[in-house]
């Protein structure tokens, strides 16, 4: 879990099972690196701050409908706004970095790095295997 401070008050940030299970925030995290679209990388800070304030702060930014995640969605938009508004010297505020943190507090969950490591590893033992040739068998 980490937080952020906008408007006076200080948000917490936890994924639980409940949003991971039910959004696809990890599958855009995932890939990320193929995103080339600025609007797109933008588009993703105010999902996962969104998806992460579901564990502690349902309250104010809990939907069940569309349209109910829309006007969250679009309340986490201002949140984000005001929350680098505050920025200053001695305290930055910038969206690039709290979307470090969201990323972070992803990879820290465990199920989540556990399963990234056993993907990592499936995927260097894939690379190690021998190629066997396919030119011998016949066409059907």
């Amino acid at each position: 879990m980490f937080s952020f401070s906008a408007n006076g008050k200080t948000y917490k940030v936890k994924f639980g099972y409940g949003v991971l299970t039910q959004s696809d925030i990890l599958t855009q995290v995932s890939s990320m690196g193929a995103i080339n679209n600025p609007k797109d990388m933008i588009k993703m800070l105010p999902e996962l701050i969104l998806a992460g304030l579901q564990r502690k702060h349902k309250d104010e930014f809990g939907y069940e409908t569309e349209e109910e995640k829309k006007a969250a969605y679009e309340k986490v938009c201002d949140l984000l706004d005001d929350y680098e508004d505050e920025s200053t010297e001695e305290n930055p505020h910038n969206g690039f970095t709290l979307f470090e943190k969201a990323s972070q507090e992803l990879e820290k969950n465990g199920f989540l790095s556990g399963m990234v490591k056993a993907m990592e590893e499936k995927s260097e033992e894939e690379k190690k295997l021998p190629k066997t040739p396919q030119d011998h068998k016949k066409k059907s």
